[in-house]
């Protein structure tokens, strides 16, 4: 199995012997994915951080347990635990370079991962040297117990939960931001729209307080959609049949998994066939994330054009200025910030679109599709948490309203029109308009009266 050499060493598998980098801490496995499928600039399995320590985790527990009940001995399983926890302190992306997205339902994450841990147990706990894979093997001790299905699934639902909180943490602070502005500027009046045609007059506050019950539903309907991620298969090993795992683990598996979050809140799935077969509590964030996106494009959209002109547009609101905004027009400095709010959701959204399908494409007993809906929810997180961060610091922040606009705009023909309306009637008003001929002093004059 093993053959001494200055760059490689000779590893082997079911499918054949294959050379793989001498001081690489990954395997035949790893090696083989990296074969076929090259990565050509795409995502490699390292820039998932979340996953990776998502499956470390599930290692570790499973050690643990398989140390208790007598599966696995005290020394091999004591040097799992050490290494997965020294991978989650500091963790070599170089040593996980699989593609993200690899055919095989997410088996080359899992063996990635079985591999490494592996390599360095066996290296610094045994002396033996790498690709050795004695005493610890990665399937028949670092994988004891779990498989790709259960193990990625509940790694899937540990880097969700865990990514969820920055993106949480960065909606708290944009509704912070809109509550501290809403109240500086609850005093300024401007126009509103219906139909891009003038209709009321509302404060700012008015027009933020809405923002805020938009941005606080989704986050809260978001909460609940990643509370459901509490529920695992971790146990129902390969497509959640019993037996396939030994019902000593399964006993003790949530327990464990309790005790390594310092949590109450993890509990077994209610049918691990369905865990294997579906994946719609995933999807179901992601469709969260879809609406919320689209909900925080339709308030950057506003932002772009209260803040147009600054003479021709709308110029209700200034937004700090952050860049020139043309390499050719002296003076001219666009908004940005809220456009790469909307450029941001909109990946989000096409990323959750590809979610969506790994449901329609799921077959029989095994959706094999998680690693397109695993990497694309943990960049749609990401990607959101980055344009909300931006917004916040770079716009919402530091905005202004224009005084001056917003005066005149709310004592134009329509506001005046509404404020005689609520004070002679609907007809009376709409009587004045038409004699008025759009002379405005002419209304005004009878709002006098």
């Amino acid at each position: 199995m093993l053959t001494s050499a200055k760059s490689y060493r000779l590893e082997s598998d079911l499918i054949g012997a294959l050379e793989v980098p001498a001081q690489a801490l990954y395997g035949v496995q790893t090696q083989r994915a990296l074969t076929l499928y090259p990565l050509n600039g795409e995502k490699p399995l390292s820039d998932y951080p979340q996953l990776i320590r998502g499956m470390l985790r599930v290692k570790k527990i499973a050690a643990r347990i398989n140390m208790a009940i007598g599966e696995l001995e005290a020394p091999m399983a004591e040097a799992i635990i050490n290494v997965a926890e020294q991978l989650l302190s500091d963790l070599p992306p170089e040593h996980f370079p699989v593609h993200a997205c690899h055919g095989g339902g997410g088996i080359s994450t899992n063996m990635n991962v079985n591999e490494v841990i592996a390599n360095i147990a066996n290296r610094d706990h045994f002396g033996q040297p790498l690709g050795a894979y004695e005493p610890i093997h990665p399937n028949d001790h670092t994988n004891l117990n779990n498989s790709t299905s259960d193990a990625q699934t509940t790694a899937c639902h540990f880097a969700v939960i865990e990514q969820y909180q920055s993106l949480s943490a960065a909606t708290d602070n944009l509704c912070s931001a809109f509550e501290t502005q809403a109240e500086q500027w609850r005093d300024v009046m401007k126009i509103s729209r219906t139909c891009l045609q003038d209709a009321v007059e509302i404060s700012f506050a008015d027009l933020f307080s809405g923002y805020l019950s938009l941005i606080r539903r989704n986050q809260l309907r978001l909460q609940q959609d990643v509370d459901a991620l509490y529920k695992l298969n971790l146990g129902g090993n390969i497509i959640g049949r019993a037996g396939d795992c030994s019902p000593a683990f399964v006993e003790r598996v949530i327990e464990q998994v309790n005790l390594e979050f310092g949590s109450d809140r993890f509990s077994h799935s209610e049918n691990l066939f369905d865990c294997s077969q579906n994946h719609d509590d995933l999807i179901a964030v992601a469709n969260r994330l879809d609406l919320f996106a689209r909900g925080l494009i339709k308030i950057a959209k506003d932002f772009r054009l209260m803040s147009s002109g600054p003479e021709t547009g709308f110029g209700e609101l200034h937004l700090p200025a952050v860049q020139p905004g043309s390499s050719a027009m002296p003076g001219k400095v666009n908004p940005t910030i809220p456009e790469y709010l909307v450029q941001c959701c909109m990946q989000v959204c096409g990323r959750c679109y590809a979610i969506q399908m790994t449901q329609d494409h799921g077959e029989l007993d095994l959706n094999v599709w998680q690693a397109v809906l695993i990497h694309n929810l943990l960049d749609a997180l990401t990607c959101l948490e980055n344009g909300i961060t931006a917004f916040t610091d770079h716009c919402v922040s530091g905005l202004e309203p224009n005084a001056e606009r917003n005066e005149r705009n709310i004592n134009t023909m329509i506001p005046t029109l509404i404020r005689l309306k609520q004070k002679r009637g609907y007809s009376f008003a709409s009587k004045v308009y038409k004699e008025s001929q759009g002379d405005i002093d002419a209304v005004r004059r009878h709002l006098a009266e």
